[in-house]
């Protein structure tokens, strides 16, 4: 069983009314000089700034938000301020990253490099339509291993990956902290109806099991013209109809129901509210399920099974998943992935 698990960012950013404004200044750890050009954003949104020459940066932050603060600049180590409003911003110290060299790896890896691509690729941006409207413009920049006894491919990158998606008009800055495929080795010996190439005695294959990647996102703006963004708007709101952000919303404040979601238990529709309990408290809703299991339809007909690893799972008050693994996809919402997500901060145009 493939499955796949998005946990690309833990918080949610929500607009209300009153903002507080944001400020700080960046600069260099050793020599204390200011460092411009740096990016401050809000993880997972379209909200951020550069730093000006004096390195200072300075935006409105909603209250109550639960999203991260992020400083990035390329040769530091990226700094992330999961609670900003707390935090002291007056002097934000980045420190320079060292040469790193690559670990010596005891097992060979037996993959081409455009093997591992393709199959980063595939599960990194996605199987969509949409996928096929995105391009990652620094693929050499990531770098790839396969272990042939674990069966791990895994994947980093010393700077963002950055994707082009055509089809949304968003330009992404995606800092990957994680990305892990696990597959199953199998073997196929010589026997009724197989036969292995040149007199092989037993043939080695891998099966994927299991894709997760973790990480931080950034969105801008392709594009500032009034037609094309016109188009972009539609596609994005067609997209949030089936998107893994409106589910987990419509979950938390225990809409699925009214959103046009159907749930499945043992091959038969059932009544949502008789499998799973919402109890929403004052930041957050528990979430209860009654089975580790379950397909769901949405209102376009799209399939989605969902995998349960525990009886709860925590969503925030917007609708951000703060589970992680513990609720697995498999099937429409997980081929989304980097390149159907949508920026949280996205305000859909809905019934």
């Amino acid at each position: 069983m493939r499955f796949f698990i998005l946990a690309i960012s833990l918080f949610f950013f929500h607009h209300l009314c009153n903002a507080q404004i944001l400020k700080g200044r960046v600069v260099d750890s050793l020599t204390q000089e200011v460092i411009s050009g740096a990016s401050v954003y809000i993880d997972g949104t379209s909200k951020g700034v550069i730093t000006d020459l004096d390195g200072n940066f300075r935006f409105d932050y909603p209250e109550n938000v639960k999203s991260a603060l992020v400083i990035r600049m390329m040769g530091y180590k990226t700094i992330r301020f999961s609670k900003p409003l707390e935090a002291d911003l007056s002097k934000i110290a980045l420190v320079q990253k060292a040469d790193e060299l690559d670990p010596v790896m005891i097992n060979p890896d037996p993959w081409s490099r455009k093997k591992k691509e393709q199959y980063f690729k595939k599960y990194f941006l996605g199987t969509s339509t949409i996928a096929a409207d995105c391009k990652i413009l620094n693929l050499d920049d990531v770098k790839m291993r396969f272990n042939p006894v674990t069966g791990l491919m895994t994947a980093r990158c010393n700077k963002p990956i950055m994707v082009r998606n055509k089809h949304l008009g968003y330009l992404i800055s995606y800092d990957l902290i994680d990305f892990e495929l696990q597959f199953e080795k199998r073997i196929l010996r010589p026997g009724p109806g197989i036969i292995l190439p040149d007199n092989a005695s037993v043939l080695e294959s891998f099966h994927l099991e299991e894709a997760y990647f973790l990480g931080s996102s950034f969105f801008q703006e392709l594009s500032n013209k009034p037609s094309r963004r016109k188009k972009y708007v539609r596609r994005r709101n067609n997209l949030y109809k089936v998107s893994e952000l409106r589910f987990f919303r419509a979950l938390a404040t225990d809409q699925l129901q009214d959103k046009g979601y159907v749930l499945y238990y043992d091959k038969f529709a059932v009544d949502i509210k008789d499998h799973i309990r919402v109890k929403q408290l004052k930041t957050c809703s528990v979430i209860g399920f009654r089975h580790d299991q379950y397909p769901i339809i949405d209102a376009k007909n799209n399939r989605t099974d969902i995998y349960l690893s525990g009886e709860q799972i925590i969503v925030d008050q917007h609708g951000n998943n703060l589970s992680g693994k513990a609720i697995k996809f498999n099937g429409f919402m997980a081929e989304l992935r980097v390149g159907g997500m949508l920026p949280l901060d996205f305000k859909p145009e809905e019934n």
